[in-house]
């Protein structure tokens, strides 16, 4: 029975893998679909990017929050004893600030990142965090990438420079959001005054965030916009809070600890710096008192609050019990996806650049990965030799021989005895 559980083991180890990356892709598609879905017919949004956060956040604490005081409770020790919070604690505490401050950016960026470009372009586009997280790699954790990372790095890179020369074009063809929005004045003399109100409210925000993003450089010979300087910082961000937040999953005691209580201090930051946003942005202070926290949500933006808290879940289980490179090829399906998706509904037509590109992003990501994998397997046998030979150099002088004088012996012996039956 012992060696058929031992066989099943590595079996059942493959079935939770594949059904987290399958639940994990799933979710991603979504959350990629409901935030163009939830859009308005010009590109913007009816409702505060930012209260979906704020929700999903308060969701995953309430979660995470309930699960853990039931772990603690269920602890030994005394009642006092068990919650008791110390100043190491609370030290301790502060350092999920971090994380919690970049994740809270990159949720709110990845909004408007998706009012630039057409979703295939923009999940394309994103790959730029496989170069982002190479370099924090090298320079933060210091773990040596071979020649072959080296180079698909730089393919990568030049690949996704001709993709932003294709995005810009469609970008204008597939979103209007590229012009300030005018405000339709009989459609608000129809209105009531509460909605005439929000409506201007929310028209006056989504051009605060519209009126900046023609800056493109006409002097190169490929065309960058504000949406693209939003990629590049979004995956620095999402790099910098992955490897920061994996990092303090594991490191002292960390893979003993339940997730439930560390989710729950990192929610804890999650809630607060959402929470503010709106209350110190005076447009967004004004847009909230006047017409309300949901005003504007639709179904999708609803849909989108609840994929959102499982989605940062799930990246929570995957950065602690696997690691960030899992998070990274999940990205890569989920690219295949939302782009096979947005040919059937969203219209997009892909251009013989883009499809020569576009497979020139996945391939230099899959070497990245496969050197990897190659590089871990050769050092993992240069220990086993150098194990060896520290071995060999540890026994004393003479010892090597042994092997070699009792098989002598074994066989001198043996002679002898086949010689007295004679």
């Amino acid at each position: 029975m012992k060696p058929f559980l031992t066989q099943l083991r590595p079996q059942r180890d493959t079935v939770t893998t594949v059904l987290l990356g399958a639940w994990f892709i799933s979710l991603g598609v979504l959350k990629i679909l409901f935030m163009k879905f939830s859009a308005n017919e010009d590109g913007g949004y009816d409702y505060l990017p930012v209260t979906v956060s704020v929700c999903a956040e308060f969701l995953k604490l309430l979660v995470c929050g309930t699960i853990a005081i039931w772990v603690k409770y269920t602890e030994e020790g005394s009642f006092k004893d068990k919650f008791a919070i110390t100043r190491h604690d609370m030290l301790g505490l502060l350092r999920w600030a971090v994380p919690g401050l970049l994740y809270f950016m990159d949720n709110l960026m990845q909004f408007y990142v998706i009012t630039f470009f057409h979703p295939a372009m923009a999940v394309l586009l994103s790959n730029f965090v496989i170069i982002t997280t190479s370099l924090l790699f090298r320079l933060v954790l210091k773990r040596v990438l071979t020649s072959i990372q080296w180079a698909s790095l730089a393919v990568l890179f030049l690949a996704i420079v001709s993709l932003s020369s294709q995005s810009h074009h469609v970008g204008a063809e597939s979103s209007s959001v590229q012009k300030p929005q005018a405000i339709d004045h009989v459609v608000v003399a129809s209105l009531n005054h509460h909605d005439q109100i929000c409506m201007v409210r929310q028209s006056l925000i989504n051009n605060e965030t519209s009126h900046i993003d023609h800056t493109s450089t006409s002097n190169l010979p490929f065309s960058l916009n504000m949406g693209h300087l939003l990629v590049i910082v979004q995956c620095f961000i999402a790099s910098s809070a992955n490897i920061y937040n994996e990092k303090i999953f594991k490191e002292g005691n960390g893979l003993q600890e339940s997730i439930f209580i560390q989710n729950s201090k990192l929610y804890m930051f999650g809630v607060l710096f959402n929470g503010i946003t709106p209350l110190i942005i005076p447009s967004y202070r004004r847009r909230l008192f006047e017409c309300g926290f949901f005003y504007g949500h639709n179904s999708y933006s609803i849909a989108l609050l609840f994929d959102v808290a499982l989605f940062g879940l799930t990246v929570s289980i995957i950065l602690k019990f696997r690691d960030n490179m899992f998070h990274v090829l999940g990205t890569q399906v989920t690219t295949v996806i939302v782009i096979t998706s947005s040919i059937y509904l969203f219209h997009f037509v892909p251009t013989l650049q883009f499809f020569l590109t576009a497979p020139i992003v996945l391939l230099a990501v899959f070497i990245y990965n496969a050197a990897r994998v190659k590089s871990t397997k050769t050092k993992h046998g240069a220990s086993l030799v150098r194990t060896h030979d520290q071995e060999e150099r540890g026994r004393p002088e003479g010892m090597e021989l042994l092997p070699r004088q009792r098989h002598n012996s074994a066989s001198k012996t043996s002679d002898e005895e086949t010689e007295e039956e004679l």
